[in-house]
């Protein structure tokens, strides 16, 4: 399966982070709040915060024999927006776990305050070795 299919699999039906996502919030969406590519527009909203998007950066062959292709090595990033660095301090840890239940690994992060809504955002970086 696409990687970014998986990693949106894991978080969208993880309910320890699907609670914490709606207590920040203080409310519950019909929708949760994670998006696979691109956030839809009518999310982009502090109210709506925190937003999860899930990206694919690069997938490729590994572990060739023969000629064939042993495995995929799959990278992805999630980016995670909230309003306050602590609540990204947080969901962190849940993303983190739901990965590596996915079988992912977090090899890079950087934090920043995203400039157009003003919230705190999470650039974290995945990575798989997906055995065929």
């Amino acid at each position: 399966m696409i990687a970014i299919i998986d990693a949106f699999q894991a978080l969208y039906h993880d309910e320890e982070l699907n609670k914490l996502m709606n207590e920040i919030r203080g409310k519950k969406l019909e929708e949760q709040t994670i998006f696979q590519l691109e956030i839809d527009e009518d999310f982009l909203k502090l109210e709506k915060a925190p937003l999860i998007r899930i990206e694919d950066i690069d997938s490729h062959g590994a572990f060739y024999n023969d000629d064939k292709r042993g495995a995929d090595d799959e990278s992805i990033q999630i980016s995670t927006m909230a309003q306050t660095v602590e609540e990204l301090a947080d969901l962190l840890p849940i993303i983190d776990e739901a990965m590596k239940r996915a079988n992912f690994e977090q090899y890079n992060s950087k934090i920043y305050k995203e400039t157009d809504l003003g919230l705190m955002y999470n650039a974290r970086s995945y990575r798989r070795i997906n055995y065929l």
